[in-house]
C-alpha cells in the first residue's frame, strides 16, 4: 500500500475521531476545534493528515473553516442539501426515473403519518392546521400551494419523530424541485387534496395510526394517478443531480 493510500486511511480515521470528539464534548455549531498542534499530538499524525481530515469534514458539511485571525475549523451541521446532493448524484448515475422518486415517497409518507398519530404534540397538530389554512388561501397559485403542501408533509414528518425517514422525505422533495419535472396543479386538484389532508390530520389528532396510514397512501396514490393521466412523459424523466452549493 502506497504512502498516499495510508495517509487517506489515516485522514479518515482522524475525521471519525474529530466527529466523536464533537459529539462527546457536545460542541455546538460555531464552536472552534482544538488548535492544529494539539490535534497533531493527540492523534499522533502529521499536520498534513489533520488538514486532510478537516478538508473532508468541511466537504461533508460537518465543519466550516474560517480564514484570517481567529479563524480555523469550526463546528457546523451537515444540512439537507448534502444528503440531497449525494443521493441524487447516485440516482442519476443509475438512471433512476422520477417515477422511482414518487414510488419511494409513496412508501415513506404512510409510515410518517402513522408515526405522527402516535407522537404528535398539540403544537405539531396546531402547526399542521395552520399550514392547511394557508394552503386553502393559495390554491389559485400552484407554486405557492405546492410549497405549502410540502410544508404540511414536513410537519407530519417532524411530528412522527422518525428522523431517518424525515430526512429521506425532505431529500426526495428537493429532488422534485427539478425544473424538468415541474408541473402546475389546478385549483380543483388542491381542493380535493386539502380534503384528504384534513382527513389525515383528523386521524393524527385522534391517534388513529391505521387510518392516518391509509389516508396518506390513498392521497399519494391519487397524486400518482394524476401524473399518469396528465404528465405521463415526465414520470420517465431521469433524476438529475441536485448540486450542493
Amino acid at each position: 500500500m502506497g504512502a498516499k493510500q495510508l495517509n487517506e486511511r489515516a485522514a479518515t480515521r482522524v475525521a471519525r475521531n474529530i466527529v466523536s470528539y464533537i459529539k462527546e464534548q457536545a460542541l455546538r455549531p460555531g464552536s472552534k476545534l482544538q488548535p492544529e498542534h494539539v490535534m497533531v499530538e493527540e492523534q499522533g499524525v502529521a499536520r498534513g493528515t489533520i488538514r486532510e481530515a478537516i478538508r473532508y469534514l468541511e466537504f461533508q458539511g460537518a465543519l466550516r473553516v474560517k480564514a484570517g485571525p481567529g479563524g480555523g475549523p469550526r463546528v457546523s451541521v451537515p444540512g439537507l442539501d448534502h444528503l440531497t446532493s449525494a443521493l441524487s448524484l447516485q440516482l442519476q448515475f443509475t438512471n433512476a426515473s422520477f417515477r422511482s422518486v414518487l414510488d419511494a415517497r409513496a412508501s415513506i409518507y404512510p409510515t410518517l403519518a402513522a408515526e405522527a398519530s402516535k407522537n404528535a404534540s398539540y403544537q405539531d397538530i396546531s402547526s399542521m392546521r395552520e399550514c392547511l389554512s394557508r394552503l386553502s388561501n393559495v390554491i389559485e397559485d400552484s407554486d405557492a400551494a405546492t410549497s405549502e403542501a410540502r410544508r404540511f408533509y414536513e410537519l407530519v414528518a417532524s411530528a412522527s419523530q422518525n428522523l431517518v425517514l424525515g430526512f429521506l422525505m425532505n431529500a426526495l422533495h428537493r429532488m422534485s424541485e427539478n425544473p424538468a419535472v415541474t408541473v402546475t396543479y389546478s385549483a380543483h386538484h388542491w381542493r380535493v387534496s386539502i380534503k384528504q389532508f384534513e382527513k389525515m390530520l383528523r386521524a393524527i389528532e385522534n391517534r388513529n395510526a391505521e387510518s392516518a396510514r391509509a389516508i396518506s397512501k390513498s392521497t399519494h396514490d391519487a397524486g400518482i394517478r394524476y401524473w399518469e393521466t396528465n404528465f405521463p412523459q415526465l414520470l420517465e424523466q431521469p433524476v438529475s443531480w441536485v448540486v450542493h452549493q
